[in-house]
């Protein structure tokens, strides 16, 4: 085989012919010396108009994919210069393998560094490559904006979904007077599937219009196949999801429902702790120990002791803690009947208590019954959507922030959704990149 012909097959490249390679072992670099192929096709890299006679030769710098165990590579590149009747000059000849936004790079280069950014930092990659960090940057916001074209959300049908925001960055405004807001935090709406594991489709904004927004991706099988979807306790996206979802029974998060029955038991602590008088119920109702009174898991002997002591000198906290594990043996009932008597006895401990908190607690699950009703038939959580967000927030730290929503999402559904080389075939990007985008 000619070796010549296997390089320039590596590299992805065509209509060349190779003179010399020379490689550098001291710094692995090497260096590809071509020259451009003539034929009567050739045509000008702006307009693709044909081109007429030969006016100079042009030596152009290219950079390659890694060759082996050389990771920088120069394509030197010799073409021809010709004129354009169209743009009325002397321009370079098309290079179906440069890239056309970016010509300093070859179409393998630039989708090699693209597959690479899909699970590193520009930053790193740049670092890799030995380029600019918002070359590389430039790069993906390009690629990522050419294959928005293709992106296409598989057409199963899924039975459960769930949705969840996820913050963005938090903005200053300007105060019109001392009570105005000074900060206001910017969301992006997800639209997850828990059965996949990825964000469907994603919007700026917590709105109901933000879930529309994801919705209306859906094809009506899709919409009409949806059986459960979960949330918090944000009503609008429960009003977006009972508009587009009709066969959709919603179900509130388990642990947002958790998050407000602690929050009203950290009420009743602030209280009983601003009016204890023994020391010993002071260091037990520290703000630092809010977590160990509500805790499920295995305490200490000590731990218990000490937990037991605090029941007998303090009655509110007693009941309170009494709410908490009833509440939360409640929602493991496995049945309907079984969760409806349970929340019954429960209404009427919080009635016997007469802690305001709770019953404030009370009315929201009232509220939310028939929500949390359908968690315990169908057990739907946020929970893979939470840890998304965790994902997310690992690639915004990663990042140190993003400055523009729409890149931000993007790199939402690069990362934990369909726009990646393996839900999109991007192959023949290797070689040429057919819809330049202008």
């Amino acid at each position: 085989m000619d070796f010549a012909k296997a390089i320039i097959t590596a590299l992805g490249i065509q209509d060349v012919e190779v003179s010399d390679i020379k490689f550098f072992k001291k710094d692995l670099r090497a260096e590809v010396h071509c020259k451009q192929l003539r034929d009567e096709k050739a045509c000008c890299h702006r307009c693709r108009s044909p081109l007429g006679n030969l006016h100079d030769w042009y030596i152009k710098k290219v950079s390659g994919p890694p060759l082996g165990v050389f990771q920088k590579v120069t394509i030197k590149l010799k073409c021809f210069r010709a004129k354009c009747g169209r743009c009325n000059k002397n321009v370079l000849a098309y290079c179906p393998w440069i890239h056309p936004k970016h010509r300093s790079m070859s179409c393998g280069f630039a989708e090699l560094a693209g597959r690479l950014m899909e699970e590193l930092t520009c930053r790193g990659v740049a670092r890799w490559f030995s380029k600019s960090p918002m070359q590389m940057l430039r790069l993906d916001q390009t690629r990522m904006k050419y294959m928005l074209q293709f992106l296409k959300i598989p057409d199963a049908g899924w039975s459960e979904l769930c949705a969840d925001e996820v913050h963005y960055r938090t903005v200053r405004l300007e105060r019109k007077n001392f009570f105005s807001k000074r900060w206001q935090a910017e969301y992006i709406t997800n639209l997850v599937c828990p059965e996949e594991g990825k964000v469907l489709f994603n919007s700026v904004g917590r709105s109901q219009q933000a879930l529309e927004n994801c919705l209306n991706v859906l094809s009506p099988g899709q919409k009409l196949a949806v059986e459960w979807f979960a949330c918090d306790l944000h009503e609008p996206f429960m009003a977006a999801a009972k508009k587009h979802l009709p066969n959709a029974k919603l179900c509130v998060d388990r642990f947002h429902v958790v998050q407000l029955l602690n929050k009203a038991f950290d009420a009743v602590r602030k209280y009983e702790y601003k009016k204890a008088e023994s020391q010993f119920e002071k260091s037990m109702l520290l703000p630092s120990r809010r977590f160990v009174l509500v805790s499920r898991t295995k305490k200490t002997p000590k731990e218990v002791k000490m937990l037991a002591k605090l029941r007998e000198v303090n009655e509110s906290i007693h009941n309170a803690m009494l709410l908490v594990e009833t509440f939360h043996l409640t929602l493991e009932m496995k049945t309907i009947r079984g969760f409806r008597k349970s929340l019954i006895q429960w209404y009427g401990l919080v009635r016997e208590s007469k802690l305001k908190p709770m019953r404030q607690f009370a009315k929201t699950i009232r509220r939310y019954r028939t929500q949390i009703e359908n968690y315990i038939k169908s057990r739907l959580t946020t929970a893979v959507s939470e840890g998304i967000n965790n994902k997310i927030k690992a690639l915004k730290r990663a990042a140190n922030g993003y400055k523009t929503a729409t890149y931000f999402r993007n790199k939402i559904l690069q990362r934990c959704g369909y726009l990646n080389h393996q839900s999109i075939h991007t192959d023949h990007l290797l070689f040429e990149v057919p819809n330049p985008i202008k």
